[in-house]
């Protein structure tokens, strides 16, 4: 378990502060106006307050707020307004997202803590905030690097806490004392019985003169129940970056340097070993090998620690972890300062130096080193830069002894830097260095998408970045890495060919010289239109809505789009969408014939598309009593067909062979078929009757007169024609009404 993790637990906890039991639990109190006090300085301009930690948070609002006001960053949609309690817990969980994205470990903190105002835990939150926004990111314990700074700045005062040593207000007064010499040199006569006004005249002090804020009361300061957490909280605004005890550890080693080195910060200037080899030197310490100074930053370092520990100075850091780039500020800063009470030493030297840090030199932007001219005069000193190709200009400013030179190179390569002392090379010269390609200067348009088997092209503009290899990787959903063949074309472009085989998210790394550009890794959604499934369109009937479905669950991420057309006209079609990416599509056709329908994945034209389908108004089987019903398709189950009438009347029929039998009707069916249900006009001859006197012996040219009534026959076509043995007989008068067919025929 961490440090952190253990401060977190003691937030939540009596364990850890300073206290008996019999405390109570005045320091929850102390530590929650403390955290409150901090929370509403970040707030500040935002409009927003916390009042209560056990309420003001439980919408989210605030916290998310406070956030984003910690990473500078939106972190995503907040509610403003929650209207319940399920848009809270997205609030918070949210703000907790971003938080943990931003390396931040939560222990046992969720969001529904939040949300109930669990004031310990929320307490607990807040020390994590703390711990990463104010204190600073480090690997090391914080407490730790606190107190080894404060005792090496005000060791009379014997600092082993940040509780009880605090209370009487004295080491408050020595510290600001330092951090502004003469702002209050008679703190060593201050009476430790006067402990809130001591308190109280030192955090005004501090707010007015070097712009401490006041996160904590004088009243809590000075009390007994003042826990570690509040009180770390409150003293890191003495030693964060370009903070007063920072400055002020600056200047004290600036003056130790005696201008034989520049200092500017407790973090890079230090890493190469040379500022500190140097400082060793200016108090009297020996350094193996001075002034020369190894290619191995770390030799470097261990050649300072070495020569310091006779001086009485033990290091921090280890060399390793002081070469680090990243290193924690605040450890260097108290080793560098158990330095300032020992005395300065000049250091003659016969030739000048060189300081600066050559391993992030990058093209087209500005390098700036330091030479320091041990008093030689500036016309003797002459500096030479040589790149792969052509000598890159250097500018020169001198100041005093000081001189610093700025270059920017315009090439990437090796290099090399000379600097010349009357025509001979200072002490460390030449210094070899490589130009790196400047990768923030890449352009490219990142895909969002593509489609299984089909070419995207990548297209990486790398013309302000500088000569460098172009490599793209894709990784599949499955894990596989496919190297991206590149091809040069012109001005600086590069283009890849992704042609993606598996359907899902895929991560695209574009790497220039072997590391991510920027914006790289990101994720392209690929997915298969021709897995979508198109089912159920089928024929229909002219008015009847027809749905059929669209099934893109296995087709990747996307949205499914439908359009119908007929003779030319678009028909208004309607998508619902279901779970998993599946999709019900209706349509109303308006007249007969063929419909084209047309279905897209994300706007690229799903397999099999476009469909037709039919829509009829009616169809006539001309067979007077039977069905024909194909058994291979419709297999045993079809056994009825269902008409679509008032009554939903259902007529059993006899299935024989293939031929279907039942009564006479002219209505809608279903059969088990591909494009029912369809109209069939079905007719009984045997239901047509004739009658009148002119089927009786008629005599020559006089009329026969006769009727014929189709009352349940069906629908259908009634005709007559008249023959005698030999001729058709022309001459007919018909006469249709009420399904009733009047004749007249005149025989000749």
């Amino acid at each position: 378990m961490s440090e952190s993790d253990i401060i977190d637990i003691k937030a939540r906890s009596r364990e850890g502060r300073g206290l008996s039991q019999k405390a109570g639990e005045h320091w929850i109190e102390i530590q929650k106006n403390t955290f409150m006090n901090w929370v509403n300085l970040q707030l500040h301009g935002t409009g927003l307050v916390v009042s209560d930690f056990e309420i003001d948070f439980d919408d989210g609002v605030r916290l998310c707020a406070l956030v984003e006001a910690l990473q500078s960053r939106k972190i995503g949609r907040v509610i403003k307004k929650p209207l319940n309690q399920h848009q809270s817990l997205e609030n918070v969980t949210l703000a907790l997202r971003a938080i943990a994205e931003d390396g931040v470990r939560l222990v046992n903190i969720g969001s529904e803590d939040i949300v109930n105002g669990s004031l310990k835990l929320i307490l607990g939150l807040a020390w994590h905030l703390i711990l990463r926004y104010q204190i600073g990111k480090t690997k090391f314990p914080p407490k730790k690097l606190m107190l080894a700074w404060l005792q090496a700045v005000i060791p009379e005062c014997h600092i082993t806490n940040f509780t009880s040593d605090w209370n009487d207000g004295v080491a408050l007064h020595a510290l600001i004392d330092y951090c502004q010499p003469g702002l209050y040199p008679n703190w060593r006569q201050l009476s430790r019985s006067d402990r809130f006004e001591n308190c109280k005249d030192a955090i005004h002090l501090a707010n007015d003169k070097l712009g401490i804020p006041i996160v904590v009361r004088p009243e809590d300061f000075c009390s007994p129940h003042l826990d570690d957490l509040s009180g770390m909280t409150y003293l890191s605004y003495f030693m964060n970056v370009d903070s007063p005890g920072y400055f002020a550890t600056r200047r004290e080693i600036r003056a130790l340097l005696q201008n034989q080195a520049t200092i500017d910060n407790f973090s890079t200037d230090w890493n190469d070993g040379r500022l500190l080899c140097t400082l060793v030197k200016c108090v009297g310490g020996e350094v193996a090998g001075w002034p020369h100074m190894d290619a191995n930053h770390e030799v470097n370092l261990q050649n300072g620690i070495n020569g310091a520990r006779p001086l009485g100075i033990e290091p921090i850091f280890s060399a390793k972890e002081m070469a680090d780039p990243e290193v924690e500020h605040l450890g260097i800063m108290a080793y560098a300062a158990y330095f300032r009470n020992l005395k300065p030493i000049k250091i003659v030297q016969s030739r000048p130096t060189m300081s600066g840090s050559f391993d992030d030199v990058y093209v087209r932007q500005e390098k700036h080193f330091v030479v320091n001219g041990a008093g030689s005069s500036p016309s003797s000193i002459r500096v030479e830069v040589m790149g792969p190709t052509a000598a890159v200009p250097v500018s020169t400013q001198w100041d005093d002894d000081r001189c610093d030179c700025y270059f920017t190179p315009t090439e990437t390569g090796q290099h090399k830097l000379n600097v010349y002392c009357d025509d001979e090379n200072i002490p460390g010269c030449p210094v070899p260095f490589r130009v790196n390609s400047d990768r923030s200067k890449i352009v490219y348009q990142p895909l969002s998408t593509a489609v299984v088997g089909m070419n995207s092209e990548l297209k990486v503009d790398t013309l302000s970045a500088g000569q460098g290899e172009i490599r793209i990787e894709a990784t599949s959903p499955s894990g596989r890495v496919q190297t991206l063949p590149v091809m040069y074309q012109s001005d600086g472009v590069h283009a890849g060919n992704f042609v993606p085989n598996e359907v899902g998210e895929w991560t695209m790394n574009i790497l220039y010289d072997g590391e991510n550009i920027q914006g790289s890794p990101y994720t392209v959604n690929v997915f298969d239109p021709s897995l979508v499934r198109i089912t159920d369109l089928h024929a229909g009937k002219v008015g009847h809505e027809l749905k059929f479905q669209a099934d893109a669950s296995a087709a990747g991420e996307g949205a499914i789009t439908c359009e119908v057309y007929h003779e030319g006209e678009k028909v208004p079609c309607y998508l619902t969408r279901g779970m998993d990416n599946k999709y019900t599509v209706d349509f109303t056709p308006q007249g007969a014939g063929t419909y084209r329908v047309h279905a897209y994945m994300n706007d690229i034209e799903v397999k099999g598309s476009p469909f037709y389908t039919d829509f009829s108004e009616s169809a006539s089987i001309d067979m007077a009593t039977s069905l024909v019903v194909d058994s291979k398709v419709v297999g045993a189950e079809a056994t009825s067909i269902v008409h679509e009438e008032v009554t939903s009347e259902v007529v059993h029929v006899e299935v024989t062979s293939q031929v279907v039998h039942e009564e006479v009707t002219s209505e809608v069916v279903h059969v088990v078929e591909q494009g029912s249900p369809y109209t069939v006009d079905i007719i009984d001859s045997s239901r047509v009757t004739v009658t009148g006197e002119g089927l009786s012996l008629v005599p020559v040219n006089t009329p026969a007169v006769f009727k014929i009534e189709a009352h349940g026959a069906g629908g259908g076509k009634v005709d007559v024609d008249i023959t005698d043995v030999i001729t058709l007989l022309p001459n007919i008068e018909k006469h249709w009404h009420n399904n009733v067919f009047s004749c007249t025929a005149y025989s000749v």
